[in-house]
C-alpha cells in the first residue's frame, strides 16, 4: 500500500477552509466539472462527478465527517481516473493561527494493474497539489 500527503497553506482563517471542503456534494472549486450528482446525506453519501462531457462519472463516497478535528474521509470506489485501485483519502483543515490555515490531502492506495508505483504516486502527488491550488483559489478569492 502506497501513503501520499501533500500540503498547502491557505491565507485564511480555517473555518473559511473547512466550509468550503466539508460540503462534500458542492465542489464548485473544482475547474473542468461537467455536473454533479449526489445520492444520499451525510457520511455514506456518494457524489457523481461529470467532466470533460463523458457520460461515466468518477464515483466518490463519504466514509467519514469528523466536525471537530475538521476532518474528512471518502474513497473512489468506481472509476478512478488516476492509475489506483483501493484508494481511500482523507482531507483535513488545520488551524495555523493569525487568519492562516493549512490543507492536508492524504491516500492510501495500491498501484492499477499493469500501473508502476512511482507513477501512481506521483499522479496522486500531481492531482492533489491542482486541488489544493483550487481550494485555495476558492477560499482566498471568496
Amino acid at each position: 500500500m502506497i501513503q501520499v500527503s501533500v500540503s498547502g497553506e491557505i491565507s485564511a482563517p480555517v473555518d473559511a477552509l473547512w466550509k468550503v471542503i466539508a460540503d462534500f456534494g458542492a465542489v464548485g472549486w473544482m475547474q473542468g466539472i461537467d455536473r454533479v450528482e449526489v445520492t444520499g446525506e451525510g457520511v455514506g453519501m456518494v457524489r457523481a462527478i461529470y467532466a470533460g462531457g463523458g457520460d461515466t462519472p468518477v464515483l466518490e463516497e463519504l466514509e467519514s465527517l469528523d466536525e471537530d478535528a475538521r476532518r474528512l474521509g471518502y474513497t473512489i470506489p468506481k472509476n478512478n481516473p488516476m492509475p489506483v485501485s483501493s484508494y481511500r483519502a482523507a482531507i483535513t483543515a488545520v488551524d495555523l493561527g493569525g487568519g492562516k490555515s493549512r490543507l492536508d490531502w492524504a491516500a492510501s492506495f495500491d498501484p492499477a494493474p499493469g500501473a508502476e508505483e512511482a507513477a501512481a504516486k506521483a499522479t496522486v502527488e500531481g492531482m492533489y497539489g491542482v486541488l489544493i491550488g483550487w481550494v485555495k483559489a476558492e477560499v482566498e478569492g471568496g
